[in-house]
Order: structure tokens, then sequence, then C-alpha cells
């Protein structure tokens, strides 16, 4: 009897092994929504650029000029998760209400994560250095990492200034010419004078400068403007231009003539010269 029991069971346990066990197991996988990105502002990328073709070491404008700014957004949600751009003026290092806000327009992307943004300021009658810090937002209302970075500076309405001084370095106050007979060219007692472009805001303004006379009277006689010469060029009562272009803190040098006519009655002639610069 334990004989058969033993054998019973031995076969039990074949069959099991032979038939095979099958289990199921439920699977499960959780997907979650990745975390939004923020936009970042490439600073390296601004640019700004004046309407008027310069030089300068600060983008600078006249009033009613433009200065034209572009920068570049970077998203890796996408370029076209971008969507608000903003461009600060500000008098200070600091952003307030304010401010000038310039609203910047999407212009075309860089990349499929990267996209270049496009503003224009037009010059005001106000003056001085403004600080241009840029904001930017994303589609989630996420800010960039960099928010209200300082990417530059430009400058509306800029002084001109120059300073003339005679060719021993002290400040002109007349130019004189030696007295002569008739007939004869003469040079100033100043030998030369030196034009300096002082550039008082330091933008990196070049200037131009043009002269102008008037005739010379003794009385009711007169030397025409025509008989005067800066270098090479004959004065007129019309603004001549002497000087193409004084980088900032440069001086020019430059020598005024005058030939006396050759019937002239004798006295002490006195005139005008006018001095005018322009940025350029």
């Amino acid at each position: 009897m334990k004989i058969q029991i033993l054998l019973l069971g031995i076969l039990m346990l074949t069959v099991a092994q032979a038939t095979g066990v099958t289990e199921s197991f439920v699977t499960e996988a959780a997907v979650i929504e990745p975390d939004a990105v923020d936009p970042v502002i490439d600073s390296s990328s601004f640019a700004a650029t004046p309407e008027v073709e310069r030089d300068y070491l600060i983008p600078y404008g006249f009033t009613g000029e433009s200065i034209d700014f572009a920068v570049n957004v970077r998203d890796d949600d996408g370029a076209s998760d971008i969507t608000t751009v903003e461009l600060i003026l500000s008098d200070d290092t600091t952003i307030s209400q304010d401010d000038t806000v310039i609203v910047m327009s999407h212009s075309a992307n860089v990349d499929d994560k990267t996209a270049t943004f496009i503003g224009t300021l037009t010059i005001s009658s106000s003056s001085g250095l403004k600080h241009v810090f840029v904001n930017a937002t994303d589609s989630t209302g996420s800010i960039a990492t960099n928010n209200g970075i300082n990417v530059g500076e430009v400058f509306e309405n800029p002084l001109t200034g120059f300073e003339i001084k005679d060719g021993s370095g002290d400040s002109l106050a007349s130019i004189i010419f030696p007295a002569s007979v008739p007939g004869i060219r003469v040079e100033s007692d100043l030998n030369s004078i030196q034009i300096t472009n002082n550039d008082p805001s330091d933008v990196g303004m070049k200037i131009k400068v043009s002269v102008k006379g008037t005739p010379l009277f003794s009385d009711t006689n007169q030397i025409d403007t025509s008989n005067m010469e800066v270098d090479t060029t004959v004065l007129s009562e019309t603004l001549t231009e002497i000087d193409s272009g004084i980088s900032a803190g440069a001086t020019s040098d430059h020598n005024f003539y005058l030939n006396y006519p050759d019937s002239i009655a004798p006295g002490a002639y006195k005139g005008d010269i006018d001095f005018e610069v322009e940025a350029v």
C-alpha cells in the first residue's frame, strides 16, 4: 500500500511537470508631463543699428531718427513657444514703471529652438544715455532664466562739441593777418589753428567742420571773402567744408591766408569767420 501511494505521488508529480504552469501579471506604466523649459535671452546677439550710418562707440541718434534693435531668444520647448519679448530703455541701471518699453516682434527663426525678435526706437527730443534691458516669456507665462538682463546702451541726442585753439595751443579769440602792402599773400599770425573734437557725450562721434566768412571792412572799403583761404579752400559767405571727419578726441590743423588786393586803401579791416560742426 505504501508503495502504491508512493508511485501515485511520483506519477502525479510527473504529470504536473509535464503539463506546465502559466501565471499572468498586470503590467503598469505611468506617463508624466515633462517640465516646461524657461526661455533664455541671448545677450551676445543683441544689436542696435542707427538709421544713419556713423562711427560710434555707443549707438546714438538725433530727434526724428531711428535705431533698430534685434535680439535672439531660445526656448528648448521650441521657438514657437516664445510669446513675448520686450525691450526696456532706462535712464539708470534698474527697470521701473516710467521706462520706455518696446514690444519686439518675431522676425525669423535661427533654428527650431531659437528666434530673432526686432523693434525700433524713434528718437524723441529727450537727451541722455539709455540702458537697454530685455524681458521674455513663453506660452505658459514662464519668464526667461535671465529676465531683465542688461544687453547694451544707446544715446539719444548726444552733445556735439569742438574747441578751436591757435598754433600755440591757446584758446582762439580772433584770426589776425599781419599788415602788408597791396598785392601780397600772407599767412595769419596764428600760423595754424587747431580744431579738436571734444565728443562731450563719449559716444565716439566724428564731426565734420565747415567755415564761412564775411567781407573785411574798413569804413566803406572792403576785402571780399574770396581773398581769404583756408588751406587751399577759398572762403565764401556760405558754409564750405574744410574737414570731412575729425575722430573723437582728435585734432585737425588748418592754415588761414589772405590775399591783399592790388588796389586797396590803407586801414584796419575787420570781418567775421564762423565755424560749424556736424556729426558724421
